[in-house]
C-alpha cells in the first residue's frame, strides 16, 4: 500500500523577501540609523544654535541665563515638578493594587479595565477640565484651589500610558503562582506586594512612573485652563515676547525629559547584562 504525502512548501522558499532585506548588510542599517538620527538631531541641533545666536550673530548664552534669573522660571519649574511627582505617586498607588486584584481575583473585568483605561484618548483633555470645573466647584479649598486637582486630573488623562505599561508587565511574569506560592508561606497581601510582585514588576512600574512623569511635565491645555502656571504655560507666554527664550525652555524640557529615560536604559542594559553573564556562568558549571 502506497501512501502519497503531500507536498509541504519549504518555509525557506517562501521567505526569501524577508532574507533579501536581512541580506542588505550593515551598510544599508547604518545609512537607515543615520537617517532615522538626522530626523531627531537636525531640528534639536537647529533649536541650540538658534537659542545660542543674540542679535549680532554672536553666540551667547544670555537666553539661558535671563531665565536663570528670572523668578517664574523656577516658580514655575518647582511647581511642575511637585504636580508630576505628586501625580506619579497617586498613579502608582492607584495602578499596583488595582491590576494586581484584576489579574488575580477578576480576569474577567481586564477587557472592561483596558475599555476604561483608554477612555481618555477618546475624550478631548478640554472636556475633562471643563467638566472637573463644573461638576466639582464645591470640593474643599485644599483640592480645588490648589495643583491637587491638577495632580488628579493628570493621573486620569495618563492613565492610557501608565495602565498598558503596568499591565504589560503584570502579563510578562506567572502572578498567580507567585501569589499562591507567598500566601501558602503565610504571607498577607502587603508583604506580597512589598517582597514577591513588586521586585519582579520593577520595570512594569518605572515605566510607568516615567510615562506619567513626562506626560504631567509637559502638559499645557488642563494647567493653562485651571489658571496655573506650570513650565509648559510659562513657556507658552515666554514664546510671546521672547523666541530664544521659548526655544531655551524647550531644550530645558527635553532635558529634563531624557535624563529619567537615560537612566532607566543605563539601569536596565546594565542588569541585562549581569543576568546574562550569569545565565552563561550557570550554563558553563552544568556542561
Amino acid at each position: 500500500m502506497v501512501t502519497l504525502a503531500p507536498s509541504i512548501p519549504s518555509k525557506r522558499s517562501g521567505d526569501t523577501s524577508s532574507n533579501n532585506i536581512l541580506r542588505l548588510g550593515k551598510p544599508f542599517r547604518f545609512v537607515v540609523l543615520i537617517l532615522v538620527g538626522a530626523f531627531f538631531i537636525v531640528p534639536i541641533a537647529s533649536s541650540a544654535k538658534f537659542s545660542l545666536q543674540g542679535n549680532n550673530g554672536a553666540y551667547t548664552i544670555s537666553a539661558y541665563t535671563q531665565l536663570f534669573h528670572t523668578s517664574d522660571f523656577w516658580a514655575s519649574l518647582f511647581l511642575s515638578l511637585k504636580v508630576a511627582i505628586g501625580t506619579v505617586f497617586l498613579t502608582l498607588l492607584l495602578l499596583i493594587p488595582t491590576v494586581i486584584w484584576v489579574h488575580v481575583k477578576q480576569p474577567r473585568l481586564k477587557r472592561i479595565f483596558e475599555s476604561v483605561s483608554l477612555l481618555p484618548l477618546v475624550i478631548p483633555s478640554v472636556v475633562v477640565t471643563l467638566g472637573v470645573i463644573t461638576s466639582f466647584h464645591n470640593l474643599p479649598n485644599i483640592i480645588y484651589g490648589t495643583p491637587v486637582i491638577l495632580a488628579l486630573e493628570y493621573v486620569v488623562l495618563a492613565l492610557p500610558y501608565s495602565y498598558r505599561t503596568f499591565d504589560s508587565a503584570v502579563q510578562s511574569i506567572d502572578i498567580k503562582t507567585l501569589v499562591d506560592a507567598g500566601q501558602s508561606l503565610g504571607a498577607g497581601w502587603i508583604k506580597l506586594l512589598l517582597w514577591a510582585l513588586v521586585p519582579n514588576l520593577r520595570a512594569g512600574i518605572l515605566g510607568a512612573s516615567i510615562l506619567t512623569f513626562a506626560f504631567s511635565v509637559g502638559e499645557f491645555a488642563v494647567a493653562s485652563l485651571l489658571s496655573f502656571n506650570t513650565f509648559p504655560v510659562f513657556l507658552v507666554l515666554i514664546g510671546r515676547t521672547a523666541a530664544s527664550q521659548a526655544v531655551a525652555l524647550s531644550l530645558i524640557a527635553l532635558v529634563f525629559t531624557w535624563i529619567p529615560l537615560a537612566f532607566v536604559m543605563i539601569a536596565f542594559s546594565g542588569r541585562s547584562t549581569r543576568n546574562r553573564g550569569a545565565t552563561l556562568n550557570t550554563a558553563e558549571v552544568d556542561a
